[in-house]
């Protein structure tokens, strides 16, 4: 049987972690940092509007309905790797996830003696946007670096002026964003002789485009 010096000191342990890790009415927390995917999300949005992808590429017999298909692995990665809740009214929505599928290409990579396809490669080029419902940010604008003589004055002679605390702080820069989409690609291979065709190319480029499309929906550091 431990001793009671054994078993104070390892409740002391306990108690110790938990102070270390916080897991109270949350997710579990370390030294004040948040564990798990939901610490890479933005807490302050809810819930998602993820309308049917458009598509304006030239569509191929084994590529036709692609969009539909994005749209459904989207709202699968969605579902499973973000806090967020789809939801299919844009009145409720916090933010809104909208994709068009701008180019659909096949490569040859690879030919036999015949000049038969032995390796391809399927091309979808889709453009996304993600915007904020309630205040209109574009929350997938790249950010701008911070105007450097925006933080304290100038001397006349160019060099930095001692600070003054009785001088006002120059108001924050205004913003100016436009609506432009992020351009992703996704790409799926195809070899024939290992059973892998163009229905498989394409699943591949859908998986591979719907990861991209939910890490690009992180908040930024």
């Amino acid at each position: 049987m431990p001793s009671l010096s054994r078993r104070l000191a390892f409740a002391a342990g306990v108690v110790g972690l938990s102070a270390v890790l916080g897991c109270q009415n949350g997710p579990p927390t370390i030294f004040g940092y948040k564990l798990g995917a939901d610490a890479l999300y933005d807490p302050n949005i809810k819930t998602v509007y993820v309308p049917v992808f458009s598509n304006r590429a030239v569509q191929t017999t084994p590529h036709r309905g692609l969009e539909v298909a994005l749209t459904r692995a989207v709202v699968r990665e969605i579902g499973s790797k973000t806090p967020f809740k789809i939801v299919s009214d844009s009145d409720r929505a916090d933010a809104e996830l909208l994709g068009n599928v701008a180019d659909i290409g096949k490569l040859k990579v690879n030919a036999d003696q015949q000049n038969l396809t032995r390796e391809s490669e399927l091309v979808v080029t889709v453009d996304v946007l993600w915007r904020d419902m309630r205040t209109g940010r574009i929350l997938s604008a790249p950010r701008k670096g911070r105007n450097p003589s925006a933080g304290g004055q100038l001397a006349l002679d160019g060099a930095a002026a001692p600070f003054d605390p009785n001088v006002p702080t120059p108001p924050p820069l205004a913003e100016d964003q436009q609506a432009l989409p992020v351009r992703l690609v996704g790409v799926g291979r195809a070899i024939p002789e290992l059973g892998e065709s163009s229905t498989t190319a394409q699943q591949r480029a859908i998986n591979s485009l719907a990861t991209q499309i939910v890490s690009m929906m992180e908040k930024p550091w």
